[in-house]
């Protein structure tokens, strides 16, 4: 009984207005893996004023880790669903891994993050892609995966680059949600213009292994569509 009215007193900052008016809606961010950071205000102010007590909720109630990380000078939270402890989100329908072409795609745009760190503001347009996959110093590995094989970058026909949008376009739908981009409103174009997010380092942490073997892990991947 102790150990019961130990944790509803733990709880009490839920009660509270601040937090009882937007706790849904962080509920829902938070267990569908967003990265919550201070585009997010009302959330983000929610649990930076709490953290501690936040992270025993989230440790108690649902045996997940509430991490409160820093890239660039931002500061972002999130929950560890990415690990192999996956707490009680051990169903699929609620937990989803990267796929390889997904995490090569991520790795470019944390490559690009780094390369425009000291810009305000990482906005990524088509162009800005095309040209790293058709003329980057990792080119041949871009296209043997995205194109299925390497050849000269004008002889992909508007086939294969129909099929390159639709593996862009579905994980940057997929990096919007979990917070790691922000797609731009009213961009139009094959694949709309976004801005890489400071949380998108967390693939520095789940993927450093790759990262360090970059051609090996390259070599690993699968030809067939992957998305």
């Amino acid at each position: 009984m102790e150990n019961e009215n130990q944790h509803l007193k733990s709880y009490d900052f839920l009660f509270e207005e601040n937090i009882e008016k937007h706790f849904a809606n962080i509920n829902i961010m938070l267990l569908s893996g967003k990265h919550i950071d201070e585009r997010h205000y009302a959330a983000f102010s929610a649990l930076e004023d709490k953290p501690d007590q936040w992270a025993l909720f989230y440790k108690n109630l649902y045996h997940l880790n509430l991490v409160a990380d820093n890239f660039d000078g931002h500061r972002y939270f999130y929950l560890d669903f990415f690990d192999t402890a996956k707490g009680k989100f051990t169903d699929n329908s609620r937990h989803r891994e990267l796929t390889e072409t997904q995490t090569l795609i991520g790795l470019m745009l944390l490559d690009l993050y780094y390369k425009r760190f000291f810009d305000d503001q990482k906005i990524v347009r088509w162009a800005d892609l095309r040209n790293i996959i058709l003329e980057g110093e990792k080119q041949d590995a871009y296209k043997r995966i995205l194109f299925n094989e390497v050849r000269e970058s004008n002889t992909y026909d508007p086939k294969e680059w129909g099929n390159v949008y639709r593996k862009f376009n579905a994980t940057i739908d997929l990096f919007d949600k979990i917070g790691w981009v922000e797609k731009q409103p009213e961009s139009s174009g094959e694949v709309p213009d976004f801005e890489i997010r400071p949380a998108i380092n967390r693939l520095a942490k789940l993927y450093e292994s790759e990262l360090q073997n970059f051609d090996a892990f390259v070599a690993t991947l699968k030809k067939e569509e992957l998305l």
